[in-house]
């Protein structure tokens, strides 16, 4: 079994988080800023959140098979990257 690739975590990450979030939370403060600039208060993650997510993303690629990581990134990489 194969490492995934820091682009298949990072994308697996923002899509659980999205999943997650209920428009409350940014990803990262260059959202946090862009929703301020329209008037929308929004928080971002911690850095240790924004791991967590990375890390939870991390262990289900390792423990999924290569046929539902390729399933996951196709469907994922429709506008979250």
């Amino acid at each position: 079994m194969s490492e995934p690739t820091e682009a298949d975590v990072l994308a697996r990450a923002k899509r659980t988080f999205i999943e997650k979030n209920h428009d409350d939370r940014a990803w990262d403060a260059g959202f946090t800023e862009r929703e301020a600039r329209h008037g929308h208060s929004v928080a971002c993650l911690t850095e240790l959140e924004r791991q967590e997510y990375l890390e939870q993303a991390r262990h289900e690629l390792r423990t999924s098979s290569p046929a539902e990581r390729l399933d996951r990134c196709k469907t994922g990489r429709k506008g979250i990257e």
